[in-house]
């Protein structure tokens, strides 16, 4: 390696991320059920086999056999709790990423859709409210402009004497309906015509 090289390295610093709390409430949340299923399942677990332990020195039944049915049981039921858990976690996280996707398609065909509020027990509220803020900022700028347009087309429309004028014009009031329907479903569909 050159000279050069070794005193650009060094005077780059090592940048290592280690924030695993990225959302708090979130994480903190399904981490601590987590680990109270855990814990719960395996406390309830050490009380069955306590029972199973006592039972066989008592001769009511025999121990190992038990202790394997109980294995059994326990891990087939922590399992189902397991998986319906994970159905109910995914439905909440899933749901909102669903409908901003759906969202996303909106906005990339050109439309900005009025956003619904979020089901009471879903999750990703904070990005949601960041996506929907920011839907809120993009199409007030669009109908900002809009406005903008409709001003520029009244005050050109006078002056607009050549063809090549009155075909930008065309264009600009073009735009200025596109940009009016994406806003506003209510408003006549508009056909963009490039001047390129």
């Amino acid at each position: 390696m050159a000279p050069a090289e070794d005193s650009r390295n060094a005077s780059r610093p090592t940048i290592v991320r280690r924030t695993y709390l990225l959302d708090r409430e979130f994480q903190l949340k399904y981490i601590l059920l987590l680990t109270g299923m855990g814990a719960g399942s395996m406390l309830l677990f050490g009380v069955l086999a306590h029972q199973v332990h006592h039972m066989a020195a008592e001769g009511g039944l025999s121990g190992e056999e038990t202790l394997w049915w109980l294995t059994g049981v326990a891990t087939v039921g922590l399992g189902i709790a397991l998986g319906l858990f994970g159905l109910l976690f995914t439905h909440r996280v899933a749901g909102p990423v669903h409908v901003m996707s759906l969202y996303v398609a909106a906005l990339a065909a050109g439309r900005y859709p009025r956003l619904r509020p979020l089901r009471r027990k879903d999750e990703l509220r904070a990005f949601f409210a960041r996506f929907s803020e920011a839907v809120d900022r993009i199409r007030q700028r669009e109908a900002d402009e809009a406005l903008a347009l409709e001003k520029a087309l009244e005050l050109l429309k006078d002056v607009a004497t050549t063809p090549e004028s009155r075909e930008a014009l065309a264009t600009l009031e073009a735009l200025r309906t596109r940009k009016r329907q994406a806003v506003d479903p209510s408003a006549p569909p508009a056909t963009f015509k490039s001047v390129a």
